[in-house]
């Protein structure tokens, strides 16, 4: 069933914008088809009772609440933004697997240092957001340095490093109710920027002895807690 992020009113739903086109241009969806609708928060089976294509909005009477597909964990992610146009890539990713919120970190040594695409990313998020069907939202944060992550985000339980020459295992690490990862540059974090890291509670983790990009880092390292999240859920 086709699916569209909605602004959602008691049994109304309404589709616009870049939505409203995917509905009625693209998908030519008209008045009597039933799809599916998702605000952020709940999700919902729908019948588009009208159309106004001048103003572009559709009109959609909810027809039952189904349940939600929402991450069974809070994880944020705070990453050096590679360079090109991976970070693009990497939002996506990131958002597929179940990461809650992108915060594209300036560390001393990274090469790419990105404007804020607020647009731009917030349509590459609802995108993932619709492949993966999952119902909430997640958010890209606007570029932060080191110090501005690790104040934004102390108050968090789980507090994880992607370190090199990090002794645990990230398979080995228990993801907690709120989660916030870090991945340097790729040439790693400063040696001051690591004990800033640690001063701030995190624990440094390893990804195995194979060096990895910094995007493959990060949805490795995020998946890995989600998943474990997953199953552990799944076993409760």
């Amino acid at each position: 069933m086709d699916r569209f992020f909605a602004s959602v009113e008691g049994r109304v739903a309404r589709v616009s914008g870049e939505e409203f086109h995917h509905l009625y241009r693209v998908l030519r969806h008209r008045v009597g088809n039933v799809v599916g609708v998702f605000d952020g928060e709940r999700e919902y089976v729908a019948r588009i009772v009208d159309i106004d294509a001048r103003e572009g909005v559709a009109l959609l009477e909810i027809v039952e609440e189904v349940p939600p597909l929402l991450p069974p964990v809070e994880v944020v992610v705070a990453v050096s933004p590679p360079k090109g146009q991976r970070l693009d890539d990497l939002i996506s990713r990131l958002v597929e697997i179940g990461v809650k919120r992108i915060v594209p970190t300036i560390c001393e040594r990274t090469v790419r240092r990105p404007k804020e695409k607020k647009e731009r990313w917030e349509r590459i998020v609802l995108s993932a957001v619709k492949q993966s069907r999952r119902t909430d939202v997640p958010e890209v944060l606007p570029p932060m340095n080191l110090e501005e992550v690790l104040n934004r985000f102390s108050d968090y339980e789980g507090k994880f490093a992607g370190i090199i020459g990090s002794t645990t295992p990230i398979v080995n690490v228990r993801p907690e109710r709120r989660n916030i990862v870090l991945i340097g540059p790729e040439g790693d974090f400063t040696p001051e920027e690591k004990e800033k890291i640690y001063r701030a509670g995190f624990l440094g983790f390893s990804l195995g002895r194979i060096i990895l990009r910094v995007e493959t880092a990060a949805v490795l390292s995020a998946a890995c807690l989600l998943q474990r999240a997953w199953a552990t859920e799944s076993v409760s």
